[in-house]
């Protein structure tokens, strides 16, 4: 017998993966976002992964703005953040976040 689980995020647009998987991904979510909507990410003991499922917008962090269009991806580091905002045809994203790890001595 098989443990596998599907999850459509279609529906759930939310998955918490540490209670399926172990590692370091943790929250998945799949946004709709409508135009002119916009969400910042702020990678602050997580990593964010975004790819872009349809739609259009940009994505901006300081003085870089980032056209967003289906198939184009964001990775933010550690310490990073970006401002994601959807264009006329909103934009819908796939967003993975991904724990990092403390180093010993460091603040959390």
């Amino acid at each position: 017998m098989s443990n596998a689980v599907v999850i459509n995020l279609r529906e759930v647009r939310e998955v918490d993966a540490r209670v399926f998987l172990t590692g370091p991904l943790g929250r998945i979510r799949l946004p709709e976002m409508q135009p002119g909507q916009r969400e910042t990410l702020i990678a602050e003991n997580q990593e964010h992964t975004l790819f872009i499922v349809r739609g259009n917008g940009s994505a901006v962090t300081g003085s870089v703005t980032v056209p967003l269009r289906a198939g184009v991806a964001v990775t933010l580091p550690l310490g990073s953040h970006v401002t994601v905002e959807a264009g006329d045809e909103g934009l819908e994203v796939f967003i993975a976040s991904l724990a990092t790890p403390q180093t010993k001595g460091a603040p959390e």
